[in-house]
């Protein structure tokens, strides 16, 4: 029937924001109305490099960023408490033409969630070579389901510096940054939540193999409306 002359409407209290960088569980509080939730993937791993040879290059590729999904749910619809899991950073490619892990999922109850980033392609030994990124991960079940960005491809070609792949960036910070083939280095690790590790490097028989970088772990923030 709408609103009557007459009618009480009550405005909405402060929001209350709960940032959740860990498993937990959310308590359902009294009084409330709905909850938005946005959850965030882990993002995936750097790919490490193998040992190179003179004049030749092994450079690893950029860990992807992991998928988002917002959702408003209102309080008909949440239990007491809904369990929280925050997605794992992807671990980094170990030293070697080894892939980067894989970003673990986050949720929230069976509301929404969001897979994590993947890991980015090891470097092999080569004269040329290009390695692929890894992809973002995906949200589920939101009003709202984004693909997180990929990780930057690893490139080089005989005689020129090549450049190691970056890890994805994304709404909550920047991933590990790319470096220049001209030295033998590891991977660095994302440095916002769900973002991706950058590729190791390894150059003109520069020494042992080198690892990738981690990517970060994801996130759960939970804004309550009374």
């Amino acid at each position: 029937m709408g609103q009557q002359a007459g009618d009480t409407v009550l405005a909405p209290g402060d929001p209350q924001i709960q940032v959740f960088t860990a498993n937990g569980t959310w308590t359902n509080p009294s009084g409330v109305r709905a909850v938005l939730v946005e959850v965030i993937g882990g993002g995936g791993g750097g790919g490490g490099a193998a040992t190179s040879a003179a004049g030749q290059a092994s450079i690893g590729a950029g860990g992807g960023y992991g998928g988002y999904s917002r959702k408003m749910i209102l309080d008909s619809a949440l239990g007491a408490t809904e369990s929280v899991t925050v997605g794992a950073a992807g671990a980094a490619g170990a030293a070697g033409d080894n892939a980067g892990g894989t970003g673990g999922s986050s949720s929230f109850g069976s509301h929404c969630s969001a897979t994590g980033g993947v890991g980015g392609a090891g470097g092999t030994n080569a004269t040329d070579g290009i390695e692929s990124g890894g992809a973002g991960g995906t949200g589920t079940g939101g009003d709202l389901n984004l693909t997180g960005a990929s990780g930057q491809n690893s490139r080089w070609i005989a005689g020129a510096p090549g450049e190691a792949g970056a890890g994805a960036d994304g709404i909550y910070g920047g991933g590990g940054n790319s470096g220049l083939s001209g030295t033998s280095i590891a991977g660095r690790p994302g440095t916002g939540r769900g973002s991706g590790g950058s590729g190791g490097i390894n150059r003109n028989a520069a020494g042992t193999a080198r690892a990738g970088g981690a990517g970060a772990a994801g996130l759960v923030i939970v804004t309550t409306y009374f």
